[in-house]
């Protein structure tokens, strides 16, 4: 483990855990054996786990120290206290149910050579390695996010980096003064959301190396894909980004676009306990908007719904997938 009198690394790896014994021993496994670069420290900030998956994180990868807190403090709150902890020059930001694959860091480092990148990103894949699930994140009318590229494989994708709309929080790096400067993620949104309302707040451009891949599990924090902890995230914050980041026009559409997925959703599932979250989720974030439409200009509110792909692609991309 890196003494705190040491020299300051040049990377910072931030993961934020709870409860993650059966995948956070693996995410350190990974990143012990596949980052490159010698100047590096790992922060493991643990958001009120039970099950002392935050004890020793340095006998898994020695660069690692753990940053406890006895409460869940979410996502959000979980990141901005790694970052504020951090020593480095650049901060990645990795899951902590997600396996790096070798020399995942080069590629992001590189592009954040370019002084008008804001946010490098990386391709995040399928357990094993096959289809991709995100190579960055298309903006779809509500502010929901999406992956660029969902169930193609991986060797379809361009080998240059490219521009996206927004990163993924599962694997981003980005300079830690800028990320600061910017007030970090936006804490109010606990989890879910975070990674768009930074990427429409950045400065810079927000560019995907497909050189850098994380292979993602499942079902972790927040339980299966469809848990009522994600159902009220997700419905209060769509709510929430779209107060704070669009204008009038586009926030009518998007308010309507949310409440037809929504509804949607809870006819697929047909469960009450499903529908008492998405419910709570709308109230608290109708009650959230009014105080956001301050967060940003009138000209900063237009570009970001430029940024927003049409309904008619978003739903195509959900048929393609057999979500619709």
């Amino acid at each position: 483990m890196a003494e705190e009198n040491s020299a300051a690394p040049d990377l910072s790896v931030v993961l934020v855990n709870y409860d993650g014994a059966d995948c956070l021993p693996r995410a350190l496994r990974a990143l012990d054996r596949n980052t490159v670069s010698d100047s590096v420290e790992g922060i493991v900030v643990d958001s009120g786990s039970t099950d002392s998956s935050w004890q020793d994180v340095e006998r898994r990868w020695r660069q690692a120290r753990a940053l406890r807190f006895e409460e869940n403090i979410g996502f959000c709150a979980g990141c901005n206290r790694g970052a504020e902890a951090a020593r480095g020059r650049l901060i990645a930001f990795v899951n902590f149910d997600g396996e790096v694959e070798p020399g995942w860091d080069v590629p992001l480092r590189e592009v954040l050579d370019d002084p008008e990148v804001s946010v490098a990103t990386g391709v995040v894949l399928t357990s094993d390695g096959e289809l991709v699930e995100a190579a960055g994140l298309e903006l779809a009318p509500n502010l929901s996010a999406y992956g660029r590229e969902e169930g193609s494989r991986r060797d379809e994708l361009p080998e240059e980096p490219y521009d996206v709309s927004a990163s993924t929080g599962a694997l981003m790096m980005v300079r830690r003064d800028e990320f600061l400067a910017l007030g970090g993620f936006y804490e109010d949104l606990f989890m879910y959301g975070e990674d768009v309302d930074y990427c429409l707040r950045v400065p810079g451009r927000i560019v995907l190396h497909p050189g850098s891949a994380l292979r993602h599990e499942h079902g972790h924090a927040a339980g299966p894909p469809r848990s009522g902890l994600r159902l009220y995230w997700g419905s209060r914050n769509r709510l929430v980004n779209s107060a704070r980041h669009l204008h009038g026009g586009a926030l009518a559409r998007s308010v309507l676009a949310s409440a037809g997925f929504d509804a949607l959703t809870l006819l697929q599932l047909r469960d009450a306990g499903a529908a008492r979250a998405v419910a709570r989720g709308w109230r608290d974030g109708m009650r959230a908007m009014g105080r956001e439409r301050g967060a940003r200009t009138s000209a900063e509110r237009h570009e970001s719904a430029r940024r927003l792909v049409s309904l008619r692609e978003a739903v195509a991309q959900q048929r393609r997938l057999g979500r619709l």
